[in-house]
C-alpha cells in the first residue's frame, strides 16, 4: 500500500496564532488557545464547517471563551468535544499551568467545563486523542528560559469514563518538548523533538541536531539546543520501549496517524543531519506573505514495513502548529515564521486530503 496527502491553502484562521488546541467533531474543525499578535495568551476559539466536495472550510464563527486562555497549548478532539491541555500564563510569571479544559460539541455545551488537571504543568505539550482516550506527554517550563520539564510519563485520561489521568507508559529517552506521537497497532510512537537544557547540552550525539546560541542569550558560549533524530516504540500491553532506526530528519512537528499504520509528520522547526554530523535548518521564503517560514516537508513513518517516505510538500512552511484529522481530510493550523512585523505569527491553515491505495 502508499500514501499520498494532496495540500491545499483553506481560509486564515481569524486571529494570527501558534501553538493552539485543534480538533475536529462531527465535520467541523474546532480550534481554541495559543498564543497571538499582539503577543498574548487567547481565550477565544473559532469553528468552521468542512466542505464535503473540495475539503476546505466554511465562514469561522466564535465559540465560548475558555474561562483561562492559555497560550502555547495543546489537544485534540475526543469523547464527542474538544479538549485543551496545559499552556503558559503570564498571571503567573509566564509558567506552565495544567489546566485541561473540555467543550462538550456533541452534547450543545454553551460553556467550557474543567477536567482533571495534567499531573504535570507544561506548556506546548504533545497531547493527541486514541478512542475516547486522551494523552498527553512532554512539554516545557519558562525558567530560566525555555527548556523540556524533564516529566518522563505519557498521561492517559479516559474523558467519558474514569476521572483521573494514568500513567500509560514511561518514556526512556533525554527530556524534549515539541515531538510527534501517536499510536498504531497498540504501539505508541514518539518522532524527534527538542530542548534547550538547562545548563547546555551534554553528551551531543552525532545523529542530533545542535546548535550555538549567540552572545547575550541565557545558555551562549557552548551547545545550547539539541534536536533529536530519533524514532522511539513502546508496546503498550507490555510497556517495552526500543529505539528505531533514525528517522530522514531531526523532527521538531506533531503528528497524526493514517489507517493505524502510518506516522505523517508536517513541516516543524526541523533539520537536516548529514553522515558527518553537521545540521542544517530547514527553512524558507513566502513572498507573497513576505515572511520567513520553516520547513514544507511532509514524511510518513510505515509502522508495517519500518520506512520513511516523503510525501507531497505544503504550500509553504510551518510551524508550531496543531493537526486534526477526520475520516480523509487533515488540517494544520497556526504558524511561527520569522516576521518580526507580526510577532513571528501567522493564521495559516492547510488542508490535506489523505488517499491511501
Amino acid at each position: 500500500m502508499s500514501l499520498q496527502i494532496s495540500w491545499q491553502k483553506a481560509p486564515i484562521y481569524p486571529a494570527l496564532i501558534k501553538g493552539p488546541a485543534v480538533g475536529i467533531v462531527d465535520g467541523h474543525l474546532y480550534v481554541a488557545g495559543g498564543m497571538s499578535y499582539p503577543w498574548r495568551e487567547v481565550e477565544y476559539g473559532f469553528g468552521a464547517s468542512i466542505h464535503n466536495e473540495t475539503a476546505l472550510i466554511g465562514e469561522w464563527y466564535p465559540l465560548p471563551p475558555i474561562p483561562i486562555g492559555p497560550g502555547w497549548t495543546s489537544g485534540a478532539a475526543v469523547a464527542g468535544g474538544l479538549a485543551v491541555v496545559g499552556g503558559r500564563r503570564r498571571a503567573v510569571g509566564n509558567r506552565a499551568t495544567a489546566d485541561v479544559w473540555f467543550l462538550d460539541v456533541q452534547a450543545g455545551a454553551a460553556a467550557w467545563e474543567k477536567l482533571p488537571d495534567r499531573p504535570s504543568p507544561a506548556m506546548v505539550a504533545t497531547t493527541f486523542a486514541h478512542g475516547d482516550h486522551l494523552y498527553t506527554a512532554f512539554g516545557t517550563d519558562w525558567r530560566p528560559h525555555e527548556h523540556a520539564t524533564g516529566d518522563p510519563n505519557i498521561y492517559r485520561l479516559d474523558v467519558r469514563g474514569s476521572c483521573n489521568w494514568e500513567v500509560a507508559a514511561q518514556f526512556p529517552g533525554e527530556p524534549r518538548w515539541m515531538c510527534g506521537m501517536g499510536i498504531c497497532r497498540n504501539k505508541l510512537f514518539v518522532v524527534g523533538g527538542h530542548d534547550i537544557p538547562i545548563g547546555g547540552v551534554t553528551g551531543p550525539k552525532p545523529h542530533n541536531a545542535l546548535r550555538i546560541f549567540p552572545e547575550g542569550e541565557a545558555t551562549a558560549d557552548r551547545i545550547s539546543h539539541v534536536v533529536f533524530g530519533e524514532l522511539w516504540e513502546c508496546d503498550l500491553a507490555t510497556e517495552t520501549w526500543q529505539e528505531l532506526p533514525r528517522p530522514p530528519r531531526a523532527f521538531v512537528a506533531d503528528a497524526f496517524t493514517v489507517d493505524d499504520r502510518w506516522i505523517v509528520l508536517t513541516g516543524g522547526q526541523s533539520w537536516v543531519v548529514s553522515p558527518n554530523g553537521s545540521s542544517v535548518h530547514i527553512m524558507g521564503h513566502v513572498p507573497d506573505l513576505d515572511f520567513v517560514c520553516h520547513s514544507h516537508e511532509v514524511w510518513a513513518y510505515d509502522t508495517h514495513e519500518a520506512s520513511w517516505a516523503a510525501l507531497d510538500p505544503l504550500p509553504y512552511g510551518i510551524a508550531s502548529h496543531r493537526v486534526a484529522v477526520w475520516q480523509n481530510r487533515a488540517f494544520l493550523v497556526g504558524n511561527e515564521t520569522r516576521d518580526s512585523i507580526r510577532g513571528n505569527t501567522y493564521g495559516t491553515v492547510f488542508a490535506g486530503r489523505v488517499k491511501t491505495d
